[in-house]
Order: C-alpha cells, then sequence, then structure tokens
C-alpha cells in the first residue's frame, strides 16, 4: 500500500534528493538535459514554482513554491520516470533514489537567501568549481542576469528578498560569490 503524501504547507521548500548507495544520478549532459526537461513538466503539471535549483552528481537541490501536497505526488512521478529511464540506459533495476526526499520549509527573506546562496555554492563546496556562476548545471547565472533560463523559473521570492528593484540581479551576484559567513546582501 503506497504511503500517503506528506503535508506540506503551502509556501517556500527547500527540497533535496540524493541516490542510492553510492550511484550517480547525473553522469552525462545529455542525463542532466532529460531530468530538467521532466522536471519543468512535471512541476508545470502540478502547478508548483521553480526559485532555484542545482543539479550535482549525487542529488539536487531546489527551491520551489508549492501549494501544499502536490510536492509529494510531483516528486514521486518525476523520480519513477528518472529512474525507469537512468535504469534502463544502463542495464540496472536497483532503485536510484533514496526512499525519501528532503523539504523544508523556509520562513523568511533572510532563510530564503541563506538557502538560495547555499544551492548556488554547493559545486563550490564540493570543489567542482571556484566560483558558483562557473557551474552550468544550476540555475545561479540565470538569477545574476548572465543567460537565458534553461527552464522555466518563478524569480519574484528571490526579486523581491532583493530588495525588489532592478539591481537585485547584480546583488545576487555579489552575494552567491561571496563566502557562506558573509553578511546578507544590501
Amino acid at each position: 500500500m503506497p504511503r500517503p503524501p506528506r503535508n506540506l504547507n503551502d509556501g517556500l521548500h527547500h527540497v533535496t534528493a540524493r541516490a542510492s548507495d553510492t550511484r550517480r544520478l547525473f553522469d552525462t549532459d545529455a542525463s542532466r538535459n532529460m531530468f530538467l526537461d521532466r522536471l519543468a513538466a512535471t512541476l508545470a503539471n502540478f502547478e508548483i514554482g521553480l526559485v532555484t535549483w542545482t543539479l550535482m552528481g549525487t542529488h539536487y537541490h531546489l527551491v520551489i513554491t508549492s501549494p501544499g501536497t502536490g510536492l509529494s505526488s510531483a516528486l514521486q512521478r518525476l523520480h519513477s520516470w528518472y529512474s525507469r529511464l537512468h535504469n534502463q540506459t544502463r542495464s540496472r533495476s536497483a532503485h536510484l533514489f533514496r526512499a525519501h526526499f528532503f523539504s523544508r520549509q523556509i520562513d523568511s527573506d533572510e532563510d530564503l537567501l541563506g538557502v538560495c546562496r547555499y544551492v548556488a555554492r554547493s559545486p563550490v563546496e564540493a570543489a567542482l568549481v571556484r566560483n558558483p556562476l562557473d557551474w552550468r548545471w544550476s540555475s545561479a547565472r540565470t538569477s545574476a542576469g548572465l543567460e537565458r533560463p534553461h527552464i522555466p523559473l518563478d524569480d519574484e521570492p528571490l526579486r523581491a528578498a532583493l530588495g525588489g528593484d532592478p539591481h537585485w540581479r547584480a546583488r545576487y551576484r555579489d552575494f552567491v560569490e561571496r563566502a557562506e559567513n558573509a553578511s546578507q546582501p544590501g
């Protein structure tokens, strides 16, 4: 019998999901692009907004605006689809994702900024790049105004948290490029 969906509150959430054991979720650009395309379609289908994202080798991070219980169903659908595709192309059959995704509600602008910095800087902390804006598999370059989005973003929460004026993207860029223990932007 399937587990009932978690009762997630409306609002902003930091979501992450990891691969089982030591497996890699994403090992090619093609796998990343397929995941992003399906992520965008799934979130749109469930009316979930995507504020920011980063794909790592063994996990991913999302900051989303959720209408509530649809998040569990959306991620179940996304993970099932991607697991089948991943296993099919690699002649595998084991579970790809750990049993449950992690989700934490974001309760303030300061919290949102801290989580967005953490998500953007994950590739730096993993020693994959020196600058978070150099990581191709993240929305950080889009949020900084350096490129068009790979997939649709709802940047309104981030824009509002950074002052809401036309210079918010420059503040975002400066904010994520600084070390994590730096003060909040402004």
